[in-house]
C-alpha cells in the first residue's frame, strides 16, 4: 500500500490517501478524512462523475463526530484503474480490500447521488461487515415505472437516449465529459443551468466551489472511459440488489431535487426492507452540504 498526503480543501485540511492493489493487478485509490483513529468508519461512494475528493467537504463534521470517512475512487475515476468488464457489485470487493488493508472489520456505507447503486450493492453483499447504509440524493433503479418523474429535461433526455439507443447515450455522455475535461468552467456552467434553484446558493459558496472544481477535474484526469462505463451501469437493471439489504438503512432526499428526483428515493424506500425515509423540505440535490451532521449521526 502506498500512502501519500494531499490538501483536502481550500482551508488546508490534510487528507490521508492510499492505493491498494486488487488481486487482478488494478489499482484502487482512496482518501481518508475526519477522525484518524478508525474506531467508527463510513465508506463513501461518490457521485457521478466525481471521485474520492468529494468527501473532503465532510472532514470537519466527521472529525467532530469521531467518524472516519473513507472515500474510494470507483474504477475509471481519479486514481482507480478502469476495466471493461466491471459490474455494480464489484465495488463491494474494493471496499472489502481497502477495509482489510486498514484493519477495519465493520463499517457503515454512504452512497450519494450516482454512487447509490454501488453503496446498495455493498450493503447487500457484505452483510457480515456493513452496520448501516445511508443514501443521500440517490438514484434508483431506472427500470422501475415513474423513476424519472420530476427530473430536469436535460438529464431525462440523456437517460432516455441511453435506454432507447444504448451507444448513442454513452457517446453523448462521453462528449459532455470531454467538454468538462478540456474546457475550464464547463462543469460550472452545466451545474448552474441544470441544478434546481435550491442548490445554487450552496454551489456559489467558495469552499463548496473549490471542492467541486477539483473533484470534477480529478475524476476525469484518466479520461472518460469510466464515465461511459458507469453511465451504462446506472441504466442497467439492478433491481435485485435493494431487497437484499437487511442492515438499517436511512434514505435522505430533498423534495426540490430535479437533478435526481425524489421519485427515485421513494422507489428505493419501497424496495429496501425496513428502510427509513427522510424527506428534506426545500432540499435540492446538494442538500447534503448543509445536512452532513444528521446524515453522519445516523451512523452513530
Amino acid at each position: 500500500m502506498r500512502v501519500s498526503e494531499g490538501t483536502a480543501s481550500a482551508d488546508k485540511v490534510r487528507e490521508h490517501e492510499g492505493i491498494v492493489a486488487h488481486p487482478s493487478g488494478r489499482r484502487v485509490q482512496y482518501a481518508v478524512v475526519g477522525a484518524r483513529d478508525l474506531s467508527k468508519v463510513v465508506f463513501y461512494s461518490h457521485g457521478f462523475p466525481a471521485c474520492r475528493l468529494e468527501a473532503s467537504i465532510a472532514h470537519g463534521v466527521a472529525r467532530d463526530l469521531g467518524i472516519t470517512v473513507v472515500a474510494l475512487d470507483r474504477p475509471g475515476f481519479g486514481g482507480s484503474d478502469w476495466y471493461g468488464e466491471r459490474r455494480i457489485e464489484d465495488w463491494s470487493e474494493d471496499v472489502r480490500l481497502v477495509a482489510d488493508s486498514l484493519g477495519v472489520s465493520t463499517f457503515g456505507v454512504l452512497g450519494v447521488s450516482g454512487g447509490t447503486p454501488t453503496a446498495v450493492a455493498t450493503a447487500a453483499l457484505l452483510t457480515d461487515r456493513v452496520s448501516h447504509l445511508a443514501v443521500v440524493s440517490g438514484v434508483g433503479p431506472m427500470h422501475e415505472p415513474g423513476a424519472l418523474e420530476g427530473m430536469h429535461w436535460v438529464n431525462k433526455g440523456l437517460l432516455r437516449a441511453g435506454q432507447r439507443f444504448g451507444g448513442l447515450g454513452r457517446l453523448a455522455v462521453g462528449a459532455i465529459a470531454v467538454l468538462w475535461r478540456t474546457v475550464p468552467g464547463a462543469a460550472e456552467v452545466w451545474f448552474s443551468s441544470v441544478l434546481p434553484e435550491a442548490d445554487r446558493p450552496i454551489v456559489r459558496r467558495s469552499e463548496v466551489g473549490v471542492v467541486l472544481a477539483r473533484n470534477v477535474k480529478e475524476s476525469l484526469r484518466p479520461g472518460v472511459r469510466g464515465v461511459m462505463t458507469e453511465f451504462s451501469l446506472l441504466l442497467s437493471d439492478w433491481r435485485e440488489l435493494p431487497p437484499k439489504v437487511t442492515v438499517p438503512t436511512t434514505i435522505w432526499h430533498g423534495d426540490e431535487d430535479t437533478y435526481v428526483p425524489i421519485s427515485m428515493a421513494k422507489i428505493l424506500h419501497k424496495m429496501i426492507p425496513q428502510s427509513r425515509f427522510e424527506q428534506v423540505k426545500g432540499g435540492g440535490h446538494f442538500m447534503i452540504v448543509d445536512r452532513l451532521r444528521p446524515v453522519l449521526e445516523s451512523f452513530a
